[in-house]
Formats: C-alpha cells, sequence, structure tokens
C-alpha cells in the first residue's frame, strides 16, 4: 500500500476514535486542531485544561466552547446596520 494512502487512513482511524472522546490528551487537540502538540501546549494559558499530576487533559465541551469564543459577524449583518 502507497505510504500517502496509509498515513490518510490511520489519521481517519485517529479521527474515528478521537471523536467517541470527551476528556481529550494534548495529542488529541492537536490532532483535532491541526496543530502540533507542541503549539497546543504553548497555548495552554489559554486554552482550559485540567492537570493529574503529569498528565494534562481537555473537556470536549470546554474546547469547543473557547473554539467560538469570538463571534464575527458577517460583512452582510456589518453593512445592514443602522449607523448609530
Amino acid at each position: 500500500m502507497d505510504a500517502e494512502l496509509r498515513e490518510s487512513l490511520d489519521r481517519i482511524e485517529r479521527l474515528t476514535l478521537l471523536s467517541a472522546k470527551n476528556v481529550l490528551t494534548v495529542d488529541d487537540v492537536a490532532l483535532l486542531l491541526g496543530r502540533s502538540p507542541k503549539t497546543i501546549r504553548n497555548q495552554m494559558g489559554t486554552i482550559p485544561h485540567y492537570k493529574n499530576g503529569k498528565s494534562v487533559y481537555f473537556r470536549r465541551e470546554e474546547l469547543e466552547q473557547w473554539q467560538c469564543r469570538v463571534k464575527c459577524n458577517p460583512i452582510n449583518e456589518l453593512i445592514n446596520q443602522p449607523s448609530l
């Protein structure tokens, strides 16, 4: 099997398994957000997380709320707003 195809299948398998988890590790969050584990560790000052000894965990629900913390209005809504 082609190495690129194998890598794609492995990624699909990891994402499928990840969808069933509510408590995530740094590696899980990195995969979910498309970032490196190092980047996730560097952003832990802003990402809600929990520690148990040296292990770090994230709750999926809190991670999703963190991702959606700032709502941006579509340009059409901005154009149609009455001026103050």
